[in-house]
């Protein structure tokens, strides 16, 4: 068996080899930084998404009863029901009696 020779380094080798070892660890440590950022970031935008969809919804809800809305007020016969029920509007000669709500006895 042949004796392989081990070289030995000298100071400079070794303190070129420590800080090659320290700049690796450095960049090591900021890219896993970094990557925490883009993690803590994205999950915060997956939050604001659903919010906004939520919104979203809702809007679209709100959008659906004011078009059936609109759609009840170009209805003249609505329109003077309205008028009629909650406004006290009358016709010509008509008198409008109001009468008290009806209530349940538990007797």
């Amino acid at each position: 068996m042949k004796k392989e020779k081990v070289r030995k380094l000298t100071p400079l080798g070794k303190f070129v080899r420590i800080l090659i070892g320290m700049v690796m660890i450095a960049a090591i440590v900021y890219m896993y930084l970094q990557m925490g950022k883009e993690i803590k970031t994205t999950f915060s935008l997956h939050g604001d998404v659903k919010e906004s969809e939520k919104e979203i919804a809702k809007l679209e809800a709100e959008k659906e009863s004011l078009q059936m809305q609109k759609e009840k007020l170009t209805d003249e016969n609505y329109v003077s029901s309205v008028a009629r029920g909650k406004y006290l509007i009358t016709k010509e000669n008509e008198q409008i009696y109001v009468l008290p709500p009806l209530t349940e006895e538990n007797d």
